[in-house]
């Protein structure tokens, strides 16, 4: 079963590869827009057990509602986000998170688990985690979470508030 994830997440990856990029998303109300500019990699230094995570996309925003927001003992949020479009969650988002995508913004808050604390030694978030019920434009890396099997935007570049 491992051997079909890592060759799942391996033709994820030349597929997002042979993708073209723009320089920039640009959002709009119902789509989502992807750009490999638009994500600092450099994130990834501060997920913990990155090879949990399998990167679809490496760089996609994507557009929805703030659902729930908690604190993770990793130091992560795990916020759910009601997408505005339902196709880029899985069966497991469905039956596990309510239908919403997981977004993570890495290192947020105070580190308690043993395992997780040397990926955020030194860094300083700057993402602004909205409130409950803001509809948001998040940019990441979509990833499938090995570990949960759903699909989630991990580590999170930015959160926009859409306006209008």
């Amino acid at each position: 079963m491992k051997r079909c994830w890592l060759v799942l997440a391996l033709v994820a990856g030349l597929l997002a590869a042979c993708k073209p990029s723009s320089s920039a998303p640009v959002p709009s109300s119902s789509a989502t827009a992807s750009s490999s500019s638009a994500c600092d990699a450099s994130l990834w230094q501060h997920v913990y057990h990155p090879y949990r995570l399998h990167v679809i996309e490496e760089c996609k925003t994507v557009a929805g509602t703030v659902e729930a927001i908690r604190a993770e003992p990793d130091g992560d949020y795990h916020i759910l986000l009601r997408p505005d479009q339902a196709r880029i969650v899985n069966s497991v988002n469905v039956a596990k998170q309510h239908g919403d995508l997981v977004i993570e913004p890495v290192c947020e808050n105070p580190v308690t688990q043993p395992d997780a604390v040397v990926a955020c030694q030194g860094y300083t978030s700057s993402i602004i985690v909205p409130p409950v019920g803001t509809h948001v434009f998040v940019t990441g890396s979509y990833v499938l979470d090995a570990d949960h099997g759903w699909l989630e935007i991990h580590p999170v570049t930015s959160i926009a508030i859409r306006r209008g």
